[in-house]
């Protein structure tokens, strides 16, 4: 790509960067037809959260001073019953889309998910203390603190835009970069459209701030657990790349045909496939076990009857598999 390389006029963010990879046709529905699609109380729910938390550090409970005379967890709490009254028990038609089992059992995990992350910046303060890590409570908050709440990062060369959920400077003056995520979405992994909206954020806030992070990672709400990407110049690189390509891809189309369809598992999700109404037919595919499935072996069962010693042995006996001894 050449040095006069321009983007598109479509300005890009982590999300339509994953939409599009993940299908185009989806992209060029949501994106450029504009067409309506089905909200559920996952989207309000993430909303309400992220603003609960951004608000906690940023204007609530700015210094460690406030932590610790105020009260936080009866602070989050009445947020989350002041924000969950406005933000969906207003929404009256989510009651079209979803049970009152399904609201109810949100309800509580969303209530859980913000207890849970007040006492675990409780639990770090504590521990931080008593394992001397740092001398007292305060020093220990410059750490557990972001220094951002909320950092919108954007670069017009390339049309691209970001916002951080959370900017931490370690005690080496480190930058860590940290979205939060309340999905049930989990794993000892990073799946790629996490991996590619980390990736971005460090591109965006390297160009904007002038100073590369350290560290970017996704912070799990729901397990208190946080997975991270070692930040070098060459994710920069393959952010920049990505970026770029997506650009150049949009600026090749012009009719909906020329925007690809991905049939896949999600469409069975997707607001804009004929399962849901929607103007998309493409085929769902069948589920297929991944790798090299062998079925279980079935062995004869009986009922109020007494086996032999023999029997036992030829309908126990299990011949172990060639090639599956784990030693790898």
């Amino acid at each position: 790509m050449s040095d006069d390389w321009e983007p598109s006029s479509m300005r890009l963010s982590p999300s339509k960067i994953n939409t599009f990879r993940k299908c185009q046709r989806e992209f060029y529905y949501k994106y450029i037809a504009k067409l309506p699609e089905q909200k559920t109380i996952h989207l309000f729910r993430g909303s309400l959260v992220h603003a609960i938390l951004e608000d906690l550090f940023k204007i609530q409970f700015k210094t460690f001073k406030a932590w610790e005379t105020g009260s936080p967890q009866e602070w989050i709490l009445e947020q989350f019953e002041s924000g969950w009254a406005d933000k969906i028990d207003s929404q009256k038609w989510l009651w079209d889309v979803h049970s009152a089992e399904e609201i109810a059992s949100m309800r509580v995990e969303t209530h859980d998910i913000l207890v849970n992350f007040v006492t675990a910046v409780d639990k770090k303060l504590n521990e931080m203390v008593e394992w001397k890590i740092y001398k007292s409570k305060w020093q220990a908050w410059n750490s557990v603190a972001p220094k951002y709440a909320e950092k919108w990062v954007k670069s017009q060369k390339y049309n691209v835009i970001g916002i951080v959920d959370v900017v931490c400077n370690d005690f080496d003056g480190g930058t860590t970069l940290l979205d939060y995520k309340t999905s049930k979405r989990y794993g000892p992994y990073l799946p790629d459209d996490y991996y590619v909206q980390l990736i971005i954020y460090a591109f965006l806030y390297t160009l904007e701030m002038g100073d590369m992070p350290n560290f970017v990672g996704v912070s799990y709400l729901r397990f208190d657990d946080t997975f991270y990407v070692k930040v070098n110049q060459g994710v920069l690189d393959e952010a920049k790349d990505i970026i770029k390509g997506v650009h150049d891809l949009i600026k090749q189309k012009e009719d909906e045909e020329d925007w690809e369809q991905t049939p896949q598992n999600l469409c069975k999700w997707c607001s804009f496939h004929s399962s849901k109404d929607g103007p998309c037919d493409a085929e769902i595919p069948k589920w297929k076990p991944k790798g090299n499935f062998k079925p279980r072996k079935k062995y004869a069962k009986a009922e109020n009857a007494v086996l032999s010693d023999d029997d036992i042995e030829k309908y126990m006996a299990q011949p172990e598999e060639e090639g599956n001894d784990n030693t790898n």
